[in-house]
């Protein structure tokens, strides 16, 4: 059996995964493992030993990947862990002393009473000669060790050859210059008896991974810690703020360097990002010497001709732990050297003031910075130094404070903060009716009819607005004022599902809008118009208006505009059944939503394109599209009310336990929120759960009031889909002459045949499925299951076997058995491991390696696995 020693745990051994998981994920360190893996299979067939080198900065998963690699190890081999410790004054020989007592009693005496170039480089290597079995050896922070460890590490590294040991070495890259007696062992090592494995930080996508559930942002942790494993996982153990051992290890880095180097970081730290050497010259003219022990010991980086710390997160704790009074008087300097600079950098400006208490400062400059903020697309930093602006601002006349509180209304629309722009509006509405503006106050009655109805699809309450501002501004002279009120009322017309009167108020305010040469009210109106018309039918002259749409709020500078008709584009398309220019829309959509920092529009986007997949059979990336909105995210209670209905309904035909009722709990918030959507009615929602379940009354009960609603508003593709549940429980709707999708149409009529081809050219595989399944036809009966157990629709496919038996059929396959039916793949839970890991880009050897099984075991679960797909955004 294995002989363990005891092991002191370092930094690097901080576990990656969940806390309290005894076994952390590995992340993204399965090439090394596998590499040292082989170097393992090379001593353990005795062809020669290897000496593996294990490099990286502190806590980037040294000690993680030694330990992992050691639990591969089979019963019979050696393993001896020691490490080396951060003393002022290294112990001699001190991780083999720690070792001593595993070894024979003379070579354990001849350890305990070496002295310097006294030690037993003959012993320890016959020792390691005459093995019976393979042995790792396992040495950490090798950078700590002294001169006479090193000199043995380097003797047996260098003869390695000729003995059954693998000689495992971590060490960080961070202070080791060209003098380190490191550098000499790590040169002079033998290329063929030598590994050199470097550990890079994590990728953005493992950190999501890890924070998957937990109340910290992916993003937010990926760009303090910079990846570097210990750090995610400290940030990811605490719900906010900085965790206490992260700064313990932060100052304990700084307390090794020099004072003037100290002193540097403790500056450096004042500058969130970089700071320029010339104006940290100007503030502290540190010299070379402290730079380069800064720069040396890995806590700095030279970033051209800036300094900055290597990662936010140590730049935090040792800003952290300067004194209150001593940040502040800094910040005042620092402040005033910005100031008298000739190009003066306005943000930064406020950043330094604002941390020195610089009140009159802040209140003058804010307004700047947080315009040149919004003008980046830093929308919550603008809406931080507008709220920022109002609140020392005391002495500001009301026109001038309306004026902010407008500007915080906008910002705060565009994070999905509506009650702040509600409020910041009414309190501007007030200053304006006090003053008797006409046109400012119906302005502020215009945007807050707008507000509410983001803020909660409220749209009677909206309505009231918007008719409140087109009376207050109508008896003024024309103004864009009036044509946006217009505009606005169209809107929520069309949201409302009046959509005669969206496109008459629309075409009003397309009519002043021309007439007044207004780019942005005519902007908003022609997307109005043109969805409705789209609603109702595919127009061309529909798809030019919202095509010429995009087009002006891009030539000018929309972006609140050009995102919604980028929304509106693509899902409009969805509801034409059009997929793949839809997603193109979708694609370019959220990528101008990132770009300008339009969180309102990028979840709404991200929801809908969830909901398309969906529809398409591509239920992994809408999983995809779901996980970045709940993770990434803050929704309005409209949108949360969406992404659950959209989540519930791919649980529901996934066969997840309790999605019906999520299901019915999403469709109550959407009628408590007035939401309505345009893809899919929650009607045919509930009446595909009462169809899954056996329910032919609850179906009933759920798509006939809906389709006479459908019916009387003029959409045809929500009218056929609703008709056809109907259908499917034996009622035969009164469709009024209306002229259905020419699927609905063909399975109305019974043509199940036409109705698969068409949503098969659609590109729709689970309606087409359902197609087929409503024919008396075995072989279409038969696809019909093999599409639904394809998909993963495991309720759709087991009511389908249900009727195959019932009718007689043989041979019909059982599906998932109870050890899979809880999956909603129907997977083992083996089968759904190896699936995770496919899903990571990992070789069936990696897999196979990773999970301590043979290539053949993976292959067969890699067989029952669903094909995997990526998500491209």
């Amino acid at each position: 059996m294995a002989r363990f020693a005891v092991i002191t745990l370092h930094r690097d051994a901080r576990p990656q995964g969940d806390a309290g998981d005894s076994t952390p994920p590995l992340l993204e360190r399965e090439p090394q493992l596998l590499r040292l893996q082989q170097g393992w299979a090379r001593v353990a067939a005795g062809d020669s030993g290897v000496c593996a080198l294990v490099g990286g900065d502190a806590g980037i998963g040294k000690t993680t990947l030694a330990q992992a690699f050691a639990r591969t190890l089979p019963p019979g081999a050696t393993l001896l862990q020691a490490g080396c410790e951060a003393l002022y004054s290294p112990r001699p020989l001190g991780p083999w002393l720690d070792l001593a007592a595993r070894f024979p009693p003379p070579l354990e005496r001849a350890l305990l009473q070496a002295q310097g170039a006294a030690a037993p480089f003959g012993e320890l290597l016959r020792h390691f000669r005459e093995l019976r079995a393979p042995a790792l050896l396992v040495v950490e922070d090798v950078h700590w060790a002294d001169t006479g460890s090193l000199e043995l590490l380097h003797y047996l590294g260098r003869r390695m050859r000729e003995l059954r040991l693998m000689l495992l070495l971590t060490y960080r890259h961070a202070g080791l210059d060209a003098e380190h007696p490191l550098q000499r062992v790590l040169g002079e090592l033998p290329p063929a008896t030598t590994l050199r494995l470097q550990l890079a930080p994590l990728s953005l996508q493992a950190v999501a991974r890890l924070a998957r559930g937990r109340s910290r942002s992916a993003e937010a942790v990926f760009a303090s810690s910079g990846g570097n494993p210990f750090y995610v996982s400290e940030l990811l153990a605490v719900p906010e703020g900085l965790p206490q051992s992260v700064r313990d290890a932060v100052l304990a880095d700084l307390a090794r360097l020099p004072a003037a180097a100290r002193a540097l970081a403790q500056w450096v730290s004042l500058f969130p990002g970089r700071v320029e050497r010339v104006l940290l010259a100007a503030l502290l003219a540190p010299d070379a010497a402290a730079l380069d022990a800064a720069l040396a010991s890995g806590l700095l980086v030279a970033d051209g001709a800036a300094l900055a710390f290597r990662r936010e997160i140590a730049r935090e704790a040792v800003y952290a732990s300067l004194p209150a009074a001593q940040r502040a008087e800094r910040h005042a300097a620092i402040h005033a050297a910005l100031a008298g600079a000739g190009d003066v950098d306005i943000a930064r400006c406020v950043h330094h003031a604002e941390a020195a208490g610089l009140d009159a400062e802040v209140a003058a400059l804010a307004p700047r910075a947080a315009a040149l903020a919004s003008a980046r697309g830093a929308h919550r930093e603008a809406a931080r130094l507008y709220a920022l602006a109002l609140a020392l601002g005391a002495t500001l006349a009301a026109p001038a404070r309306a004026t902010l509180l407008e500007a915080l209304a906008d910002e705060s629309m565009l994070i999905n903060r509506h009650g702040d722009a509600i409020r910041a509006r009414e309190r501007s509405l007030a200053i304006h009716a006090e003053r008797h503006d006409a046109l400012r106050s119906g302005a502020n009655l215009r945007a807050l009819a707008r507000l509410h109805w983001f803020d909660a699809g409220l749209c009677g309450v909206a309505m009231r607005l918007a008719q409140q501002a087109i009376d207050t501004l109508e008896p003024l002279p024309p103004s864009r004022e009036l044509a946006l009120a217009f505009s606005t009322m169209s809107h929520l017309c069309l949201v409302g599902e009046d959509m005669r009167s969206a496109q008459l108020w629309g075409l009003r305010a397309i009519e002043l809008a021309e007439a007044i040469d207004d780019a942005e009210s005519l902007c908003h109106a022609l997307n109005n118009v043109g969805c409705a018309r789209l609603r109702l039918r595919d127009d061309a002259l529909a798809w030019d208006r919202l095509a010429r749409s995009l087009e002006l709020a891009l030539q000018h500078g929309l972006a609140i505009d050009a995102a919604r008709a980028y929304n509106n584009l693509f899902i409009l398309s969805v509801v034409l059944h059009d997929f793949e220019p839809g997603l193109r829309w979708a694609e370019a959509g959220i990528a101008f939503c990132e770009e300008h920092g339009l969180d309102v529009f990028n979840v709404r986007i991200r929801i809908r394109r969830a909901f398309a997949r969906i529809v398409m059979g591509q239920w992994d990336l809408a999983d995809a599209d779901l996980a970045v909105v709940a993770e990434r995210h803050s929704p309005s209670a409209m949108e949360a009310a969406t992404l659950d209905f959209v989540a519930a309904l791919l649980a529901l035909r996934r066969g997840a336990e309790g999605a019906a009722q999520r299901l019915a709990e999403a469709v109550q918030a959407m009628h408590a929120h007035h939401v309505e959507i345009w893809f899919i009615t929650t009607a045919a929602a509930l009446a595909e759960a009462a169809w899954l379940a056996g329910d032919d009354a609850a179906l009933i009960a759920a798509a006939q009031p809906a389709l006479q609603a459908q019916l009387a508003i003029g959409d045809h593709w929500r009218s056929g889909e609703l008709a056809v549940w109907l259908h499917s429980a034996g009622v035969d709707p009164d469709l009024d002459g209306i002229e259905l999708p020419a699927p609905y149409a063909h399975e109305l009529a019974g043509r199940w045949r036409e109705a698969a081809a068409e949503w098969q050219r659609l590109g729709c595989p689970y309606d087409r499925a359902l197609a087929l399944a409503g024919s008396d036809d075995e072989d279409a009966l038969r696809e019909a299951l093999a599409e639904f157990e394809r998909l993963g629709a495991l309720p759709a496919a087991q009511r389908l076997r249900g009727l195959l038996r019932e009718r007689g059929v043989r041979g019909v396959p059982r599906g998932p058995q109870p050890r899979t039916r809880d999956d909603p793949l129907g997977l083992t839970t083996r089968e759904r491991e190896v699936f995770a890991l496919l899903r990571q880009g990992l070789s069936n050897a990696t897999i196979a390696a990773r999970l301590h099984r043979s290539e053949r075991t993976v292959e067969h679960h890699v067989a029952a696995a669903p094909p995997v797909t990526y998500p491209r955004s």
